[in-house]
């Protein structure tokens, strides 16, 4: 390690000045690149001139917090904070562990070293040893650090690295100490393993062992500000074989994790699938990308489309009867169906209750969905309260569940004709990208057919407030197969920051950048949030409707065709 040139102080411009107390040295930074440090949050924290300094090399040196781990206050996760220097400096970085081998460093009592700037006439650094590891974890973010040799810890110690004495390897970063009179010997800090999580530029830099240094930066980059969401969730599970055990905070840190904890076909195959769920023009240089660096690696083979148990409701010729067919569906070749029955509007529920948990026994133990394809005046039905098992009043909620319009199902219906080119459209584009519709939207409603009409690429809409009936019946006559509310109905004066304004917001969000087979799935998941939000506050997993209209997804006609 040299001279040990990285380390540094962070303060204010008094702190640099030789001759000066040392009053302006507000902690400690360590320089992981030519231009980069980092420190701790709360040592910068309402600081507009930072001011890093290398004892004895180079003082005063002007510096910005570029990054931080989003820090809130005491006791606060992610106090993490990253400085850049107006200039590069001449001095070797620090030498940073593989995080892979830290806990394995720390075992055995191992010492390590840190240091700070206490406050002290001399305005020098002081230095301590200190012992860690992994079986001092704190909250699932820090490891104590505990002194040895009577050293204490100190005000101005925080930001300073944790490093090995021999090799001067860094393997975490001093946050804070519990101080009694001025002194510790007890603190903690954070490992290399939490720093990457506040700041992935990291992973530039540390000595990772997959693909090159070169390859992982182009994909780190490539990866920049994409998201972890519920379709990389199963992609990860059906990849690598269990869930894992925390939420990732983006795209990379899960390929982080497959790549540092399963062997490198798993990568591959990871890899293959997220890069299906990139937007253009993304999608275009991480295909360039694999091809580079990754050649073996190709789109996870698709799981096989759920079997359905399909309830088909439909009118019977006397206005107050329904002619009710259920299916089981596992494809278009594979399918059976119950007799059609004749049932009073009254007695529905009951009916398809029943023959939805006779149907289900086929599936027990698969994975399926439910899919009610009804007349449009029953689509805003609560179909997820009725119940898959009376006596256990367990509600159909909680298997994924869909409504369709009835009439795509019929030979020769213009809408199933619709209803294909739009949904093709979508399953084109990869992602559902749903349009926006305002509580107040003051067009007519020939005005709003006309828009569809106009537009045939609006494949999926999120309606702010439950659709009227004359809107509805122009997205469905238009083709549109996917579209979603909540039943709640906004009545508010205003709709600038409206609960209906929250609440399709927050379903557009969901679901904007998933695929369309995805989106049962995202329902199911939204109801189930929905359990645990307070009753009182809305939420857009609570009464959802999702209509979905697979149109690949078509049973076979009752053995007498129906009319209404």
């Amino acid at each position: 390690m040299g001279d040990w040139q990285w380390r540094a102080w962070v303060g204010t411009p008094a702190g640099g000045k030789l001759g000066t107390a040392a009053g302006g040295k507000l902690g400690a930074a360590f320089l992981v690149t030519p231009t980069r440090l980092l420190t701790c949050a709360h040592t910068v924290a309402g600081q507009d001139d930072p001011r890093v300094g290398f004892p004895g090399l180079a003082e005063d040196l002007p510096a910005r917090v570029v990054a931080s781990g989003g820090w809130r206050g005491a006791g606060g996760l992610g106090d993490v904070a990253v400085l850049e220097l107006a200039e590069p400096v001449p001095y070797e970085p620090a030498a940073l562990a593989d995080p892979a081998d830290v806990d394995a460093l720390a075992a055995g009592g191992r010492e390590f070293g840190v240091y700070g700037f206490p406050s002290r006439k001399d305005g020098n650094e002081r230095h301590a040893t200190v012992t860690t590891g992994p079986h001092l974890l704190t909250r699932n973010e820090w490891w104590e650090i505990r002194t040895v040799q009577g050293v204490p810890l100190e005000k101005g110690f925080s930001g300073s690295a944790v490093y090995d004495i021999a090799t001067g390897g860094v393997i975490g970063m001093v946050t804070n100490a519990e101080l009694r009179d001025g002194r510790a010997g007890l603190g903690w800090m954070l490992p290399l393993s939490r720093i990457r999580a506040y700041w992935e530029d990291l992973d530039d830099v540390l000595p990772l062992r997959w693909l090159t240094a070169d390859a992982r930066r182009e994909l780190r980059r490539l990866l920049d500000g994409v998201p972890f969401g519920d379709p990389l969730a199963a992609d990860l599970e059906r990849v690598v074989g269990r869930r894992p055990r925390e939420r990732f905070g983006s795209a990379w840190a899960s390929v982080r994790h497959v790549a540092e904890g399963f062997p490198e076909d798993r990568l591959a195959r990871y890899l293959g699938a997220l890069g299906g769920r990139l937007p253009e023009p993304r999608r275009q240089g991480f295909a360039a990308w694999l091809r580079r660096h990754l050649p073996a690696a190709e789109p996870a083979p698709d799981a096989p489309a759920p079997a359905s148990v399909i309830v088909r409701l439909e009118h019977a010729t006397f206005p107050k009867e329904y002619d009710l067919t259920v299916h089981t569906w596992f494809s278009e070749t594979d399918q059976t169906s119950q007799a059609t029955v004749r049932v009073p509007e009254g007695r529905v529920r009951g009916a398809v209750q029943d023959a939805v948990a006779r149907a289900s026994r086929a599936l027990v133990g698969g994975r399926w969905m439910i899919e009610f394809a009804v007349p449009e005046g029953w689509l805003g039905k609560p179909f997820e309260r009725w119940y898959i098992d009376v006596e256990d009043r367990t509600p159909m909620r909680r298997y994924p569940l869909v409504v369709r319009d009835v009439k795509r199902l019929r030979p020769g219906s213009i809408r199933r004709d619709q209803a294909h080119r739009r949904w093709r459209l979508l399953a084109e584009r990869g992602r559902t990208d749903p349009r926006l519709i305002e509580c107040d939207d003051g067009r007519t409603a020939a005005a709003f057919q006309d828009w569809l009409e106009a537009n045939p690429d609006h494949c999926a809409l999120v309606y702010k407030t439950a659709p009227s009936k004359a809107r509805l019946a122009a997205a469905l006559g238009n083709g549109v197969p996917v579209m979603l509310w909540s039943r709640t109905t906004c009545n508010e004066p205003a709709h600038g920051d409206c609960h209906g304004h929250r609440l399709g917001e927050a379903l557009a969000a969901a679901v904007r950048d998933a695929r369309p087979e995805e989106l049962p799935h995202i329902a199911l998941g939204l109801r189930r949030d929905a359990l645990l939000a307070p009753k009182d506050t809305p939420h857009c997993g609570r009464d959802l409707t999702l209509l979905w209209d697979d149109p690949s997804r078509l049973p076979a006609d009752p053995r007498l065709a129906m009319e209404e």
